[in-house]
């Protein structure tokens, strides 16, 4: 069972009250109990004096009978005396009962407490019975100067104790019953001074959780709670004014985040495009490296053809040269002509400086064009788990003639993989520290050995007509070898196809 603020006051405040009231009223009781213990002795010792007082001569004190009678008298007055002696003194030590109120029995006061009543003391003492008590007084008779008897008596405190009985019932009684009333009354000043203005408080906390920012606590007066109600206030005055400004920003930084995400959209689906076209424009390259080449074995034979015309003419008549054969050479010489000047073009639009190689950041290489692929991996719906090593070393090349090559690869495992498949992309130091690995493995059929032998051969593709020019890996190859590089190929059917791109990391030959 929880308590609340109320119930822990008010019990704790009773607590209090129990054991500073109980405590004190036990202490009042203990000091008039003592209190009434010395009066009661008090009064013993007065009414033994005054006895020993009435007794004006030897001769009174002697006549046994009358002193009787008296003490018969004096006990139908005085019920709370038990037992009246009149002691003689006969020696030094020794003791007569004159008269007494009980004939059997004397009080039981030794021959110590008479040599020190016959010193003129007065001896008293309190008798504890099982459930009684009574007080035991023995005062000295003086007659003529001297001390010739003493007055025993014996008081019963059967009253006394009784009235002190009562007086601790009724005490205690009311010490409860103000106790419990002041229980109530300092619940019900509790309740209005400290439950009332908490309830609000709460109230208030519990529509701020709801998402009401507007809440105030009404406290009035000028306590610790009305002033902790202000600040209450004025903070939620504060936690608005916070929401309002952090709302606001919040939706002007969603605003621009959006739009920058957009863009960011559009650069990376432009920069694939660029990619795309540079990778067709390689491909066009190579097309135009092909037709060099092939212009260079050409030009040989062509040169040949023309020397031996040349040849031929001299060789000829010149009559024969007149007639229809001159005219058939001469077209032939211009033509071979003209074929010479197509080839030179040829050469010189496919001739190109590629520059001086330089270092490469082959982990941020690799990150730049996995960011370029995102686009196309997200329209076939495909992950890219990337792996990269730290520490690797630089390779020195082209970085966009090394990208190509990657975005190569990754283009091919983007087509090969099933939608939900992974690609995973891992970079690092081969064993030997002298190059970098880049494996890029994707989750599609595999290529069959027959076509393994043959997909880096130009104008070779395992894809579907009018999807594939059969130029990329070819391409690819070419550039790898300009880097003195290598390009490796591991495939199983129905496992996928891993590409290794092996790069040293010192500098490509010139």
């Amino acid at each position: 069972m929880r308590l609340g603020i109320r119930q822990k006051l008010v019990l704790l405040s009773l607590l209090i009250l129990v054991v500073i009231s109980f405590g004190f009223t036990a202490l009042h009781l203990t000091i008039s109990s003592g209190w009434l213990e010395e009066d009661l002795q008090e009064r013993a010792i007065t009414f033994a004096r005054e006895i020993a007082v009435t007794i004006g001569d030897r001769r009174e004190f002697e006549s046994g009978p009358i002193l009787a009678a008296q003490i018969v008298n004096i006990m139908a007055v005085r019920p709370s005396v038990l037992q009246l002696d009149l002691l003689a003194f006969e020696g030094e030590a020794s003791t007569r009962v004159v008269a007494t109120s009980h004939g059997g029995a004397r009080l039981p006061f030794t021959r110590r407490d008479a040599i020190e009543v016959r010193r003129g003391r007065v001896l008293s003492r309190l008798i504890q019975h099982e459930r009684t008590r009574s007080w035991e007084v023995m005062a000295p008779i003086a007659l003529d100067g001297q001390v010739a008897g003493a007055v025993a008596a014996k008081f019963s405190l059967d009253r006394p104790d009784a009235l002190r009985a009562r007086i601790a019932f009724w005490t205690l009684a009311l010490t409860a019953v103000s106790i419990v009333v002041m229980g109530v009354l300092m619940g019900g000043a509790i309740q209005v001074v400290v439950t009332r203005p908490l309830r609000r408080f709460l109230d208030a906390v519990e529509r701020t959780q709801g998402g009401d920012a507007q809440v105030t606590v009404a406290v009035k007066g000028g306590d610790e709670l009305a002033v902790l109600a202000d600040h209450f206030n004025a903070m939620m005055a504060r936690i608005g004014r916070f929401n309002d400004e952090l709302k606001a920003r919040v939706t002007e930084a969603t605003a621009e985040l959006d739009h920058r995400y957009q863009e960011v959209q559009r650069l990376n689906e432009t920069l694939f495009r660029l990619q795309r076209d540079l990778s067709h424009a390689e491909r066009l390259a190579l097309a135009g490296r092909m037709m060099a080449e092939v212009a260079h074995e050409v030009g040989t034979p062509l040169h040949s053809v023309a020397g031996h015309l040349e040849l031929l003419r001299k060789d000829l008549p010149a009559a024969t040269m007149a007639g229809d054969v001159g005219w058939r050479l001469q077209i032939i010489e211009t033509q071979l002509h003209r074929v010479s000047e197509i080839i030179a073009r040829l050469l010189a639009v496919t001739r190109r400086d590629a520059g001086a190689p330089a270092p490469v950041d082959v982990e941020h290489l690799v990150a730049e064009t996995a960011e370029l692929v995102r686009p196309p991996l997200a329209a076939a719906g495909l992950a890219l788990d990337l792996a990269v090593e730290p520490d690797l070393p630089a390779i020195q090349g082209f970085a966009p003639q090394i990208q190509q090559v990657l975005l190569n690869l990754l283009t091919n495992a983007i087509d090969a993989s099933p939608p939900g498949g992974r690609i995973a992309v891992t970079v690092r130091t081969r064993p030997s520290g002298r190059e970098v690995e880049i494996a890029i493995r994707d989750a599609g059929p595999g290529i069959p050995p027959e076509q393994r032998q043959r997909i880096f051969e130009p104008f070779f593709s395992t894809k579907p007509p009018g999807q594939g020019t059969g130029l990329g890996l070819f391409i690819a190859t070419k550039i790898v070898q300009d880097h003195r590089g290598r390009l490796e190929v591991d495939s199983a059917v129905g496992q996928g196809t891993a590409f290794r791109l092996v790069l040293p990391s010192g500098t490509p030959d010139s």
